[in-house]
């Protein structure tokens, strides 16, 4: 089809449709005929009528559509009229509900409380027994270890007398070596209890033996157990444990090693005697030693009868101290057990305790999940806040809902706790009730007021600070907020200004200024702790700074 181009005049202030240049050339030619006829049509209407004519006949065929339209207003305003109070008096309904259900919550918020402590205090209760009954049982299983103990004690005991009898036969051999001393003797004392197996006696002293036939090194309770039949028997000066066969704990450095309980008495220990090629030898050796040791102690306690008296109280003072760390070792050991006992009951009892609270924080308290989800977000950016900061914003938004719930801050920490994964807490000591820290949340920007200066803060984990407007004209230091925040900080709290400056992520000179600039103090020397901020390198690089 072939097409042809007309050109169109018209004003040229005046805007064309934007859907003309949509139109396909048939929809041009159908809009220019339907265009052209109506107004050929219009033309020939009022070509025989005058002005006067023309407007009268506007007048009486607008009239009616006037009439309509008023009528339609008065309508609509009726209308509107009832629609205003039929909404007034639904809102009115919708507040006097919700009233209702605000003292209904707080009478069941109540209720759960009372009712949460009794189930918190049977939950103790039933713990407590059930830990009882442990113990119980504990204490019937130690009683039957204790029996089985002693059984094997007594045969033990039983076996160990067999093997006694044969070191005691051995080393009765072996003493006969001494046969040929003056004035010896060897007298049987096994059966007589803290008397050792032997004694021997010679013209110039006594010796008490006990003779041990091991498999194993000779334990420390063996030795403990001659020492005291050596004290028993305060006319012995020497007593020895020979160990026919392995050698004796703690003292096996040598084949004979001394050691002296008091100035007059001294043990000998005498380790792995039947594998010496001569053991008969050994022995003679020893006796001699011991009577070179005896008259030596006769002289010194002879000539200086003032030091062998220092040297006993010496010998008895570290017997005592001997006993009391084995005393301290034993007390620590049922410390340790009794710790991990109570470890177990307390993450048990922390355990209901945590549940109650998710239950009663989830349930009930719906002005901390509203308060939450419009002023805090969560974020990748490594900041946090602390619980401290959030608690002191919270109580400024929500003064008058306060008291009406029994928020208190211990409340408020389980809150948040409910609120943010356990990873991302960071308590700053052991104190479960201290102030803790929070990672990957910040306070939404949208709560800042508009104009307000930003706070110069470098936020925990962030190298960036932010930036801070000053603009004399604002009634705030911060923004009114923070600055009331800290303001009540200084005036509850008796932390000086380098404290609270740390405590709030400021900077100590900021802080007297916000004090100042409210008029908490009269001037910046007036401020609790400036002469130690004088001595600070804060303080003293400010002062260069202004000069």
């Amino acid at each position: 089809m072939s097409l042809r181009i007309i050109h169109i005049t018209v004003p040229a202030d005046e805007v064309l449709p934007d859907i003309m240049s949509t139109f396909t050339p048939e929809e041009n030619l159908f809009m220019l005929k339907i265009g052209s006829n109506c107004l050929k049509e219009g033309r020939n209407a009022v070509a025989g009528l005058t002005q006067k004519e023309i407007y009268n006949k506007i007048k009486d065929e607008t009239k009616g559509e006037i009439q309509k339209l008023e009528l339609d207003l008065l309508v609509e305003k009726e209308l509107k009229s009832v629609i205003s109070e039929e909404t007034s008096k639904m809102y009115q309904k919708q507040i006097d509900h919700m009233e209702k259900q605000m003292k209904d919550m707080s009478q069941k918020i109540a209720t759960y409380e009372l009712e949460s402590k009794d189930q918190i205090s049977k939950a103790e209760n039933k713990a407590r027994e059930k830990y009882d009954l442990l113990l119980q049982e504990k204490d019937k299983q130690v009683s039957r270890f204790s029996d089985t103990y002693e059984k094997l004690l007594v045969q033990s005991h039983k076996s160990t007398s067999h093997k006694g009898s044969d070191g005691e036969k051995q080393f009765e051999d072996y003493a006969n070596t001494f046969i040929d001393f003056k004035g010896f003797e060897l007298i049987d004392k096994h059966t007589q209890g803290g008397s050792g197996d032997f004694h021997m006696r010679f013209e110039d002293f006594d010796v008490l033996v006990d003779a041990k036939n091991y498999k194993k090194k000779v334990p420390i309770d063996q030795r403990e157990k001659i020492k005291n039949d050596l004290i028993k028997n305060e006319h012995i000066p020497f007593a020895w444990l020979v160990s026919l066969n392995t050698s004796i704990d703690k003292y096996d450095k040598s084949p004979v090693m001394y050691e002296w309980i008091n100035t007059k008495q001294c043990i000998v220990y005498i380790n792995n005697l039947s594998q010496n090629d001569d053991p008969k030898k050994i022995l003679r050796i020893v006796w001699f030693t011991c009577k070179e040791l005896y008259r030596f102690v006769a002289d010194v306690s002879s000539d200086n009868d003032e030091l062998t008296n220092i040297k006993e109280t010496q010998f008895k003072l570290m017997d005592k101290v001997k006993n009391l760390r084995k005393g301290i070792r034993e007390i620590n050991t049922t410390i340790n057990v009794t710790k991990n006992m109570i470890q177990v009951m307390d993450d048990q009892l922390k355990e209901i305790l945590e549940s109650e609270t998710s239950t009663i924080v989830e349930s009930n308290y719906s002005l901390f999940d509203d308060w939450w989800s419009k002023n805090i977000e969560e974020t990748v950016e490594d900041v946090s806040l602390l619980s401290t900061d959030i608690w002191f914003k919270f109580k400024s938004d929500n003064k008058c809902e306060l008291n009406d719930f029994n928020i208190t801050p211990d409340k408020f920490k389980q809150f948040v706790k409910s609120k943010t994964p356990s990873s991302n807490i960071i308590l700053k000591n052991k104190n479960a009730n201290s102030a803790f820290e929070i990672k990957g949340i910040k306070i939404k920007s949208a709560d800042n007021k508009v104009g307000s200066p930003v706070l110069e803060v470098l936020l925990v984990g962030d190298k960036k600070k932010k930036s801070v407007k000053k603009d004399k004209d604002i009634e705030f230091y911060f923004d009114g907020v923070i600055d009331k925040v800290i303001i009540e900080d200084y005036v509850i709290s008796e932390d000086d200004i380098m404290t609270l400056a740390n405590k709030h992520n400021i900077k100590t000179f900021q802080l007297v200024s916000l004090l100042v600039k409210h008029k908490i103090i009269a001037s910046r020397s007036d401020a609790r702790g400036y002469d130690k901020y004088k001595e600070t390198d804060e303080y003293k690089s400010k002062i260069v700074e202004n000069s």
